[in-house]
């Protein structure tokens, strides 16, 4: 299941977060590998599958000291309402920014899921751009393809392999990943 909403946000939530996360101020972490930064295996292999982050939320905690804990409670409740999921259903786990950027050539990242655990993912879209997300069956034959598009949220299942690509026509690709563990 690959569901998308366009206009995920009201204007003023999604403005109030862009002055933000696109502030030339605002921190953000070098990955060697935005799929698997620990496999040194697969950062030899590829260079070019660096990215940046900024961890917002990591296992239930507040991580930034650019969103306040409210703040970001609230955006996945809004995320999690405007797709259906039930929020006694699903806890939120896991928020971070991630940003690739322009390195004028066509490159998908690396396939990869965020966690084995049952989970769902929601990505979020802060500018237009290429660089699509892609979706792949067990196989690794894509099956969907997602094009970034500001105020854009993609619902998943997080079992599903996906991989972001390298934006070739903008500079920059901006996206919230939210992680939302089952409840037992």
């Amino acid at each position: 299941m690959i569901e998308t909403i366009d206009n995920i946000l009201q204007q003023e939530q999604l403005q109030s977060f862009k002055e933000v996360v696109e502030s030339k101020w605002f921190p953000w972490n070098f990955l060697d590998n935005s799929a698997y930064p620990d496999d040194k295996e697969l950062i030899k292999q590829s260079a070019l599958n660096y990215s940046f982050y900024h961890m917002c939320w990591d296992n239930s905690e507040l991580m930034s000291n650019y969103f306040n804990k409210f703040a970001l409670i609230k955006l996945a409740s809004v995320m999690k309402n405007k797709f259906k999921l039930d929020e006694n259903d699903y806890d939120l786990f896991r928020m971070r920014l991630g940003m690739t950027t322009s390195i004028d050539k066509v490159h998908q990242n690396t396939p990869h899921v965020d966690w084995d655990t049952p989970h769902k993912v929601i990505l979020f879209y802060f500018n237009n751009a290429d660089g699509d997300t892609y979706f792949y069956d067990k196989d690794e034959k894509i099956i969907e393809t997602v094009s970034p598009k500001e105020n854009r949220a993609v619902l998943f299942d997080g079992s599903i392999l996906h991989a972001s690509s390298k934006p070739v026509e903008f500079s920059r690709r901006i996206v919230l990943n939210i992680n939302l563990l089952e409840k037992n």
